[in-house]
């Protein structure tokens, strides 16, 4: 367990709430989310996705007084229109709120929550990376609905529940889980040229790139990450078999 000194904690400026009213709102948001939130809590990580299981946004869902789900700004109003396909049909409300969004990393994993005031001074750049380099990006406006949960490096352990009922994208992310055998690759390589970046595109598939800091870090998935790995190794920053 990590100790009060191991802990750091963020102020998310660039974060909001989507808040669900309705008698039916937990059931609405139990069919669309990849994790099991019937219990409460005040921090279940998920994925929303679409039918193909391209990934909407990843998302924190809290079940207290109030259904609501944090994620960024400017993915809001995304999520927000994908999930008004269904919401009539449950008659429910879906508004967007700001809030104020802290983050927790415990040197292990990520906590997002509404519970807590102004946490810090560390910035929404350090918190980006450190997620960006445990790769389990916040997912932005440019990313949603480009990639899925694999090809970002979700650990799907931590998103997705295997036993809850149906969710919209469930067969494409149990084909994931159950047919993957960890053969493919994903990488993280900064400052790359436009040279280099084709260069790369020959044996693999760009899944995003994100200005940090003034820093360019690009997210690459391969099937053979051999050439890749000798040909940039001074550019790597970060690899995970999926």
């Amino acid at each position: 367990m990590s100790s009060n000194l191991d802990i750091s904690y963020f102020t998310l400026n660039n974060y909001c709430t989507l808040e669900i009213t309705g008698k039916r709102s937990l059931e609405l948001i139990q069919g669309q989310a990849s994790g099991d939130i019937s219990e409460k809590t005040q921090n279940k990580d998920v994925l929303f996705c679409d039918e193909k299981g391209f990934v909407i946004t990843n998302a924190t869902v809290i079940n207290s007084e109030n259904l609501e789900i944090i994620i960024k700004d400017d993915v809001a109003e995304i999520l927000k229109r994908e999930l008004e396909k269904y919401s009539k049909f449950y008659k429910c409300e879906i508004g967007v709120k700001e809030k104020i969004i802290s983050g927790i990393y415990d040197g292990v994993g990520f906590t997002k929550t509404t519970a807590m005031p102004k946490a810090s001074n560390n910035s929404n750049n350090n918190w980006d990376l450190l997620k960006l380099l445990h790769f389990d990006v916040d997912i932005s406006n440019a990313m949603s609905l480009k990639n899925r949960p694999n090809e970002f490096g979700y650990n799907l352990e931590k998103y997705v529940s295997f036993t809850k009922g149906c969710y919209r994208g469930q067969e494409i992310i149990a084909r994931l889980k159950y047919l993957g055998s960890k053969k493919n690759t994903v990488a993280i390589f900064k400052d790359l040229t436009a040279d280099e970046k084709n260069e790369l595109l020959k044996v693999g598939k760009e899944v995003f790139e994100i200005e940090i800091d003034n820093i360019f870090y690009g997210q690459y998935i391969f099937k053979s990450f051999e050439n890749a790995d000798k040909l940039f190794k001074s550019k790597l920053v970060a690899s995970q078999s999926v």
